[in-house]
């Protein structure tokens, strides 16, 4: 079969490796649609922490075609959303569903035709759910994770800093959770008709007019209840701060580069009482974002896809921002 490595910088090279085979406990899956994460071009940019070669790509649906001894030959031929990896299940992190911050997780890359997985990693998708839609459920649970750390006050108003696929997703998810009024602030103009589309309030091009007036003018000069830093930049964050209310949360979703700092008044934080927090992956939400992404009526961010044969191609798309969400089908059925 074929995979795309990763060898550095923006480079891949699409090899040819053995066919993955099932041992017990596991499946092998065709991967249908595999997305490229922020944090998949942050890889290629040199600003996230990943040692090449490797397989890329942790967004992934696919075609159950091969079951190990242990594992119902009925999952064989079934539509799957795939969670991408695994820990070792004895540590204290794995015990907490924490498989992310696993000292020994093993990750296994979607830019690929085919990948073997265990079994309590794959799930049938729900009735309505189309595989390339499918696709997003592993960032819907890493939102979905995240706000489940904190309760949103029913009726609150809340600020998403990013239009990306992350903000995006956070966005809707909120407003599920309790939001009344969402705002978000993006750039680009398909992003901001894409998050009206989505059920946003109000929509904010920050270069064409300040984001903190009209936050403040909305709240009666107090700030959002909860801000969603979706983009990975400290200035960003420094703002996010700086738009909550006395008692608000600042939620972290963008993943920043490591040894990103922050500049920080700290006496601000704590005089008016505002939690910072973050999350990293997808903890215990992958079930149950499943189970919402039918509903989620977020079919249409998927904008562009490519054969895996041309996924430097599809990089640069992404990397410059183009459109929301750009995935590889590797068409290793």
């Amino acid at each position: 079969m074929r995979v795309a490595t990763w060898r550095g910088e923006a480079r891949f090279t699409l090899d040819e490796v053995p066919d993955p085979v099932a041992g017990p406990a596991q499946v092998v899956v065709a991967i249908h649609t595999s997305g490229i994460c922020g944090t998949d071009v942050h890889t290629t940019q040199g600003l996230f922490p990943r040692t090449p070669p490797m397989v890329l790509g942790h967004e992934y649906t696919g075609i159950v075609r091969e079951v190990g001894r242990g594992v119902s030959r009925g999952l064989v031929g079934r539509l799957v959303a795939c969670e991408p990896s695994y820990g070792c299940g004895e540590c204290a992190e794995c015990h907490a569903g924490r498989v992310g911050q696993c000292p020994r997780c093993v990750r296994v890359g979607g830019f690929a035709e085919r990948v073997v997985l265990p079994a309590s990693c794959v799930h049938p998708l729900p009735r309505g759910l189309d595989p390339v839609t499918a696709a997003m459920t592993e960032p819907a649970a890493c939102c979905l994770a995240g706000l489940e750390m904190f309760e949103i006050p029913r009726g609150a108003t809340v600020l998403v800093i990013g239009g990306g696929l992350m903000g995006l997703l956070t966005m809707v998810l909120a407003r599920r959770r309790g939001a009344r009024r969402l705002i978000l602030s993006d750039p680009i103009e398909e992003r901001r008709l894409i998050a009206r589309r989505l059920g946003a309030h109000v929509v904010v091009d920050p270069l064409r007019e300040s984001l903190s007036d009209r936050v403040m003018a909305l709240t009666r000069g107090r700030g959002a209840d909860v801000v969603c830093e979706a983009v990975g930049k400290p200035a960003l964050v420094a703002e996010a701060v700086a738009l909550t209310k006395p008692t608000g949360v600042v939620h972290l979703v963008g993943v920043s580069p490591k040894g990103s700092q922050l500049s920080l008044d700290l006496w601000d934080v704590q005089f008016r009482e505002i939690r910072i927090g973050g999350v990293f992956g997808r903890g215990t939400a992958f079930r149950r974002a499943l189970a919402l992404m039918p509903k989620l009526g977020i079919k249409r961010l998927v904008t562009k896809s490519f054969p895996l044969e041309r996924i430097d191609e599809a990089f640069a798309h992404a990397a410059a921002g183009q459109g929301i969400k750009t995935v590889i089908t590797p068409r290793g059925a």
